[in-house]
C-alpha cells in the first residue's frame, strides 16, 4: 500500500499480453499512411475546432512555433466519439487494424488500471466501476528528419489528460521520448517490443497526487525519422473526478477539486501544450501557497 509518498511513474511493459502481429501491423499501416501523397492525406484533414484527423494539433494560433510532428488522430470509443468519415480506406486494412489493436490496448489499460487501485489498498475494480464507458482514442505521431533539431521540438512537454496512455515506438526509432525527472530530461530508451505506459492527469487528481502524471517531449532526429502510436484512455465524459475518499483524511488533505472529466477533456484541448499547466485549474490552493 502506498503511504505519503508521491510516485512518478513511467513503465515499459514487456509481458503485456498483445501479440507481436498486432503491434507490427498498426506500425505498419500506420507508416503506410504517413507514406501517402500529401494530397491523400488531407482528405482527412483535421477541421478547425476539432481534434480529430490528419494535420497539427494544439495550433491556437498562426505566429506560434509548431511541433515538427505530422499527427493522425481518431477517436475510438464510445461510438459517438467516431468520425468514420476520417477513418483512411487507403491503406486498404486500416480500419481493421486499428480495430483490433485498439481492443487489446484497452484490455491493458484495464489490468494496469486494476494493479494500480490494488497498491492503493482499494478494490481492483475501482476505476473500472467509476469511469463508465471509458474514452479511447488513438493518435499516431511522425517525425521526419530535421535538418536543425537543435531549434525545434518534436512535441512541447506536456502532460496528458487521460487516466493511462499507452505509447508504442516504432522499431528502429531514434530516441525521441523524453520525461522530466528531478528538473532535467532523461531520455526514454525504447525496449524492443515493449510498450510505455504514462500516467496522466486523471490518475495524479484521482489518487489524491500520489501518482503524478508524466511530463514528457519529444525530440527531433538530424538523420533519422521517427513513429510512435499513442492511446488515450480516460473516464466517460459524464464522470465527476475528484480525489478518492479514500486517499483524503487528517493527514492526507485533498489536494483538487472535483470536475467534471468532460469540461477538463475540452480545456486540455484547447490549450497550448505547456508543461502541467492545464492540470493547475484543478489543484486546490493551500494558504502557503497563495502567501
Amino acid at each position: 500500500m502506498i503511504g505519503p509518498i508521491e510516485v512518478t511513474i513511467i513503465w515499459q511493459v514487456v509481458n503485456h499480453g498483445i501479440d507481436l502481429s498486432i503491434l507490427e501491423s498498426i506500425e505498419k499501416v500506420a507508416k503506410e499512411f504517413f507514406m501517402l501523397p500529401l494530397e491523400e492525406k488531407k482528405k482527412y484533414a483535421l477541421a478547425p475546432g476539432t481534434i480529430q484527423g490528419y494535420g497539427q494539433a494544439f495550433v491556437l494560433s498562426e505566429d506560434q512555433k509548431l511541433d515538427w510532428c505530422n499527427m493522425f488522430a481518431l477517436g475510438v470509443v464510445p461510438n459517438f466519439i467516431r468520425s468514420p468519415m476520417l477513418w483512411p480506406t487507403n491503406p486498404e486494412n486500416f480500419s481493421e487494424s486499428v480495430e483490433v489493436y485498439s481492443t487489446e490496448v484497452r484490455k491493458l489499460c484495464q489490468n494496469l488500471l486494476k494493479y494500480i487501485a490494488m497498491s492503493l489498498g482499494l478494490n481492483g475494480d475501482v476505476f473500472e466501476k467509476m469511469f463508465g464507458e471509458a474514452v479511447q482514442a488513438l493518435r499516431m505521431n511522425y517525425y521526419p528528419p530535421c535538418p536543425r533539431p537543435d531549434l525545434v521540438l518534436g512535441l512541447s512537454p506536456h502532460s496528458d489528460g487521460s487516466a493511462l496512455t499507452v505509447l508504442q515506438q516504432g522499431k528502429g526509432n531514434s530516441v525521441g521520448l523524453q520525461i522530466l525527472k528531478d528538473d532535467r530530461w532523461v531520455p526514454v530508451k525504447p525496449i524492443p517490443n515493449a510498450l510505455v505506459i504514462n500516467i496522466g492527469d486523471t490518475i495524479e487528481v484521482l489518487t489524491n497526487g500520489k501518482y503524478k502524471s508524466v511530463e514528457h517531449r519529444a525530440v527531433a532526429h538530424k538523420e533519422k525519422d521517427r513513429l510512435s502510436i499513442v492511446t488515450f484512455y480516460a473516464p466517460s465524459y459524464e464522470i465527476e473526478v475528484g480525489p478518492m475518499a479514500e486517499l483524503v483524511d487528517e493527514n492526507n488533505p485533498c489536494n483538487y477539486r472535483r470536475y467534471n472529466h468532460g469540461g477538463y477533456s475540452k480545456h486540455y484541448v484547447t490549450n497550448k501544450l505547456q508543461g502541467k499547466k492545464t492540470l493547475e485549474f484543478a489543484k486546490i490552493q493551500t494558504k502557503s501557497q497563495t502567501t
